[in-house]
């Protein structure tokens, strides 16, 4: 039964991730451009993150009240770790309307116990899957039993949201019940044109942009890009990350005779992105496990053709072959060299599909996107019987 709440003051929003502020992954990035948006639309962003040494344990971040809670390191990443009571008092202390779960983790596991009790709605974006949490090799045998307590959080949350219409099979296969709600990342560079583009040393330039890990399956790329340097021999790689996987990589390069011709540039910041994004030719993701990388959605932001992976859950939503990149095989290094020496031998094709590509990502700006996401808080919260903001800018 759905109750008609009077108009009120703006929304109070907790974002509830591991990664948010610096951010390490495109969980990290999505948090910073929905959060900048609310702010600038009059709502309240409260965020609760790690906390990592040298950081405060609260901080205002553009508008943004950052709590930052205790964490351990596990293979690479920071887990928030804080007790039930901190978490009580942030929600309550800030006065929190709706809280928004971007990790499925042990801090997502306690603030669903706390914000239950408290009778806060609560929504979930599914950004990874277990496949994706499982990657090191010790944590495989766990993956049973982490995509069953996934779908547990899942559950608990009044809807789920999934940045690929695609993946609402999957998770309803996996045990999902509840309501799933498909919005798309949002990708947030300004004016291309704005950006001073890097220097290249190469006549063509394919750019990687993302963690170094074995979801990303770089190996495949890197076995393509030498078969590309012989079609094109002054053809340049430029791989932008890091992650467990880089020495192993960077020693792959070695084995295959590329490594001179391959940069690894390491951890970039949104700037230094732009620069390589505006300045390469051709964008690759050769990922093996991905829900709607917003990598892509970037370099098409950049009009730049980009090739995907058909194991990307969203890739025939986001890339439409021929028209703006191309769709190949996870597997075959042959595919993907012949792909990209196909952009490399047609310039017009190449910017014809850079242009359309681009049109396609002026749909997903932040402004598209949380305008989506605050129409569905509202929603929650009606169904729920709470106040809402809905009279101070929630359509705005």
């Amino acid at each position: 039964m759905t109750t008609e709440m009077p108009p009120s003051s703006p929304l109070t929003v907790c974002l509830v991730s591991d990664d948010a502020i610096p951010a390490m992954t495109g969980v990290g990035t999505h948090i910073q451009l929905i959060a900048r948006e609310m702010v600038a639309r009059g709502h309240r962003v409260v965020l609760v993150t790690t906390r990592r040494a040298g950081q405060p344990e609260i901080e205002d971040w553009e508008g943004v009240r950052i709590h930052r809670v205790p964490s351990v390191r596990v293979f690479g990443f920071y887990q928030g770790l804080p007790s039930k009571r901190r978490i009580r008092d942030i929600l309550t202390e800030e006065g929190v309307d709706l809280v928004h779960h971007h990790y499925a983790s042990l801090m997502m596991k306690r603030v669903l116990a706390v914000a239950a009790r408290l009778g806060l709605p609560q929504v979930s974006t599914h950004h990874f899957s277990a496949e994706v949490l499982t990657q090191p090799l010790v944590m495989r045998p766990m993956r049973g039993i982490i995509r069953a307590q996934m779908v547990a959080y899942s559950n608990r949350c009044d809807v789920v949201i999934v940045p690929s219409s695609s993946l609402s099979e999957r998770l309803r296969a996996d045990g999902v019940t509840v309501p799933l709600r498909h919005i798309s990342n949002p990708v947030g560079f300004g004016d291309p044109a704005a950006v001073s583009p890097a220097q290249r040393n190469g006549a063509f330039v394919v750019l990687y942009a993302g963690r170094l890990g074995p979801e990303k399956n770089i190996g495949l790329l890197l076995r393509a890009f030498r078969r590309l340097r012989e079609a094109v021999p002054d053809a340049r790689l430029w791989i932008a990350g890091r992650g467990p996987t880089g020495p192993s990589l960077e020693a792959l390069a070695g084995e295959l005779g590329i490594r001179d011709q391959v940069d690894f540039l390491g951890f970039l910041d949104p700037a230094m992105l732009a620069t390589r994004y505006r300045s390469c030719d051709l964008f690759v993701l050769p990922s093996v496990e991905e829900a709607q990388p917003l990598v892509v959605l970037e370099a098409m932001w950049f009009s730049k053709p980009v090739i995907v992976t058909r194991a990307i859950a969203a890739a025939r939503e986001m890339v439409e072959p021929g028209v703006t990149g191309q769709i190949v095989d996870p597997a075959d290094p042959s595919d993907l060299a012949e792909r990209m020496i196909a952009f490399a031998q047609d310039d017009t094709g190449r910017l014809q599909m850079g242009a359309a590509g681009r049109e396609r990502a002026a749909h997903y700006t932040p402004a598209a996107i949380v305008g989506e996401l605050l129409e569905l808080y509202l929603d929650v919260c009606r169904q729920r019987g709470r106040p809402t903001g809905a009279a101070s800018g929630v359509f705005e």
